[in-house]
């Protein structure tokens, strides 16, 4: 049985995140960033990265490019 902690803090919320879920030969990456002309409206795109070297490079320029602070990723197996 885990141990549980209680805090007071509340849930952060992140503007500009990326979710990457990994598999042998691609990944598939979501964006949700903020909609660039309704406020408080945000933009979702998801596309599919191929696992190479020029991909992967290919994928962290366009992150950064589009302001992500946030990148999670999700893999069955040890990649």
């Amino acid at each position: 049985m885990a141990d549980t902690e209680v805090t007071d803090q509340g849930a952060e919320l992140v503007d500009r995140v990326a979710a990457i879920d990994i598999a042998k030969a691609s990944g598939m990456v979501c964006t949700r960033l903020p909609h660039p002309s309704r406020a408080g409206r945000r933009t979702q795109e998801v596309w599919n990265v191929p696992a190479s070297t020029i991909g992967i490079l290919e994928l962290g320029d366009r992150l950064v490019c589009q302001g992500v602070t946030r990148v999670v990723m999700e893999a069955t197996g040890a990649y």
